[in-house]
């Protein structure tokens, strides 16, 4: 099984990041500026003395600093987000939230969507749309659609991006004033969203289309995204000659159009193309070439990872391991400075393991293929939504959180059904009610267990292609099965041999009034059971009165038992977070105290909840035994993976401070929330 989901990756996941990565890269060499040589002051500099001259009108202005916004979006996103947000603040303050206020809205949504904050993008882009309907804002309702599409895009929502791309195109069409180069960059969207689905043929049908139009219009820097995105789609139906030949005139068009950055990012794609051909050594001359800053181009950091990547397994193809050895080095280095793009590091660490294994390091070399194993099940991971597309299962992580919710309601009835049945017997106390209540009793849970059987087939079948990040939440499931069964087989037990008692014509009136008495225990204990069951599925008060609240349960719920002290302290939160983070802090919370009060032999456990301007952190401190925290990275319980797991859905970097030997550890979560944000720019 593990062989074919390694092979499942290289044939599948690896070749779609090598897609996204070339498509959002030359999307953004698109979008961005050239660079030019000489004296003269940059586009920034030029557009930055025309928004601070005020004695120019304010749609000059205020659409030079759009445009400037939008420049430095793709050189210095800080400085952007800074200019933004003073500009959104001056343009109400003194026209309200007018078009100029929309259109440069704009950019705060596409400074999130190139930071990968795609929630927030998507909510800054909907409010756009929405506004634009309202007031008829024809060309601002387009570009909304388009953003729309491109955050979806991103997101890996392919088939939501072409119905907005799609619905863009329309109202350009529509529009009897709109040319073709309005929205020849609709066409070309839908292109590589149809590309991003494997729908090659559809996919180069709209990049033809759209390089039509920029022939016509002399869009040279068009031409050459489109020819190179028609070299993407031959490389992944098995095209070469076909690939090889657009990838020649895209880097002839590229260098014809002065995008520099462009005509390096192309010749890496052709060498990797003619590496996976098996022409090595050709290969290496495209990435000499790609690498070649001599005519005063920028290699950007993800550039530099794939040519040395591709680099060290040409070598390794050409049994020269110590060129091989060398480009490697120089990847793990842009790797370890830039740790964000692990996900672009399989080429270099199966190229890592390969070179150790020739060798004869074997110990170095499984290192190296362990590691390329656990980053391929990262990108598995976070890959879920295209891989069931690929094995045809609708089955993700959102019906997953409805199919618990839909547990926990039944959970939630079915305590309320014995509750009602409780105090039904002990107000009439008859012995007619107490057997109508056992019948419904049974009748009902009769029910629910053919219920439940059924989901639980259904949901086997689909959990077996989300194996990697679901197993923790499978292994809890059993878990709580277990604790219904052995929980309540007990009380079923004695309700039965109770019920058969009573049954007894020949017992006097005092047994069977003892037996009443009995029967009204177990159904008390039965309901402080599901009680539990119910708060460690979810609690109540999460849902209602958020993530404090339900701390401050948990803390009393520990404190009661006496044993050791949780204290809770928070600062600087101002509302409730959404329900998917204050769910996962939860748990993570949850998981990382129950660990403390297994192995730590703790007597204090505080719990910190802040938040700091766009940074939100929790840290869980306690006094007990402290430990390596290497040994984390190495255990195989469920516990850490869980907590990663759920970090992992928030952004959130984890922290853990221990020493063996010494009292005291902390954990430390740390993540950007951004609900502020979007709160002050909400219509």
């Amino acid at each position: 099984m593990k062989l074919s989901v390694l092979t499942y990756i290289h044939r599948h996941i690896i070749p779609r990041l090598i897609r996204t990565f070339f498509s959002l890269c030359f999307l953004i060499a698109l979008l961005s500026p050239s660079h030019s040589a000489g004296t003269e002051p940059s586009p920034a500099d030029s557009l930055k003395m025309v928004y601070e001259d005020t004695s120019l009108p304010d749609s000059t202005r205020y659409a030079a600093l759009q445009r400037l916004t939008f420049i430095l979006i793709f050189s210095d996103g800080s400085l952007a987000k800074k200019k933004i947000d003073a500009g959104l603040k001056s343009i109400e303050g003194s026209h309200g939230k007018s078009r100029f206020y929309y259109n440069l809205c704009q950019n705060l949504g596409i400074y999130y969507d190139v930071n990968q904050e795609i929630d927030s993008a998507r909510i800054v882009f909907t409010r756009i749309l929405n506004e634009s309907k309202k007031r008829d804002w024809s060309d601002l309702e387009q570009r909304a659609y388009n953003n729309l599409g491109m955050n979806s895009l991103n997101s890996s929502q392919y088939r939501k991006a072409i119905g907005y791309f799609s619905e863009a195109l329309k109202l350009s069409r529509e529009n009897p004033d709109s040319k073709k180069s309005d929205y020849v960059n609709y066409i070309s969207n839908l292109g590589l969203a149809n590309q991003e689905l494997e729908l090659y043929d559809q996919a180069i049908k709209y990049h033809l289309e759209a390089l039509d139009i920029r022939q016509n219009i002399g869009d040279e820097n068009g031409m050459a995204i489109s020819l190179a995105n028609l070299g993407i789609c031959h490389r992944q139906t098995g095209k070469y000659d076909q690939a090889i030949h657009y990838y020649e005139k895209a880097i002839a068009q590229a260098k014809a159009a002065g995008n520099l950055s462009q005509y390096h990012r192309i010749h890496d794609n052709l060498g990797s193309l003619y590496i996976g051909m098996g022409n090595s050594t050709k290969g290496l001359d495209m990435l000499e070439i790609a690498l070649d800053s001599s005519d005063g181009a920028s290699i950007d950091p993800k550039m530099k990872l794939s040519i040395y990547s591709n680099a060290a397994a040409a070598y390794v193809d050409l049994e020269q391991l110590g060129d091989a050895e060398t480009y490697a080095l120089l990847g793990l280095a842009e790797l370890e400075e830039h740790p964000d793009m692990i996900n672009y590091s399989l080429t270099l660490y199966d190229a890592l393991a390969a070179i150790h294994f020739k060798k004869g390091d074997v110990d170095k070399g499984s290192q190296y293929l362990e590691k390329y194993r656990t980053v391929s099940k990262e990108v598995y991971n976070a890959e879920n939504a295209e891989l069931l597309t690929d094995l045809q299962v609708q089955y993700d992580l959102e019906k997953k959180e409805n199919q618990i919710a839909l547990q926990k309601a039944e959970l939630q009835e079915a305590n309320a059904i014995l509750q009602r049945n409780y105090f039904a017997f002990s107000a009439l106390g008859l012995l007619v009610m107490l057997l109508i209540a056992t019948f419904i009793y049974y009748r009902s849970r009769s029910r629910r267990e053919q219920q439940l059987l059924v989901k639980d087939r259904e949901i086997k079948v689909k959990e077996t292609h989300l194996r990697a990040s679901l197993e923790s939440q499978e292994i809890e499931r059993r878990r709580m099965a277990q604790d219904l069964h052995d929980g309540f087989g007990q009380y079923l037990s004695a309700l039965r041999i109770y019920v058969s008692q009573l049954k007894n014509e020949k017992a006097d009136a005092a047994v069977k009034l003892e037996l009443v008495d009995r029967t009204d225990l177990v159904l008390d204990e039965m309901s402080k059971e599901i009680g539990n069951v119910v708060y460690d599925l979810m609690p109540a008060t999460l849902t209602r009165n958020g993530l404090i609240s339900a701390l401050e349960e948990l803390a009393t719920r520990i404190n009661a038992g006496q044993q050791i002290q949780v204290r809770l302290h928070t600062e600087g939160i101002q509302s409730r977070y959404s329900e998917a983070v204050e769910i996962n802090l939860f748990r993570i919370c949850q998981e990382w105290i129950n660990n403390v009060i297994k192995y730590a032999e703790a007597q204090l456990i505080i719990i910190d909840l802040s938040e700091h301007g766009e940074l939100t952190k929790l840290s869980v401190r306690d006094d007990g035994h402290g430990f390596d925290p290497e040994i984390l990275t190495q255990t195989n319980g469920n516990g850490w993976k869980n907590i990663r797991t759920r970090a992992g859905l928030l952004k959130a970097r984890i922290d853990v401070s221990s020493r063996p030997h010494e009292k005291g550890t902390e954990l430390l979560v740390k993540f950007p929330h951004l609900a502020g944000i979007i709160q002050n720019h909400r219509v």
